[in-house]
């Protein structure tokens, strides 16, 4: 099984968020990284590790028809 997405679309990134003083890390309710998004006031602050994407129309293919899926 795959995914067809038609639109990919960059919303933030995922890291540890410091405070700025004194600088430390911000204890957060996450298991491991807190999501931040670009326009969060909280992104210069923020250690990131990931980026995240936010994935819009997104279709179930199966790999063994793809080539037909995709001429119709």
């Amino acid at each position: 099984m795959a995914v067809l997405v038609e639109d990919v679309t960059a919303w933030g990134v995922a890291g540890i968020v410091y405070a700025p003083d004194p600088v430390k890390p911000v204890p957060s309710t996450a298991e491991q990284f807190t999501l931040v998004a670009y326009d969060d006031p909280r992104l210069p602050w923020t250690l990131a590790c990931r980026e995240v994407v936010a994935l819009h129309g997104c279709t179930v293919v199966d790999l063994a028809y793809l080539p037909e899926q995709i001429a119709a």
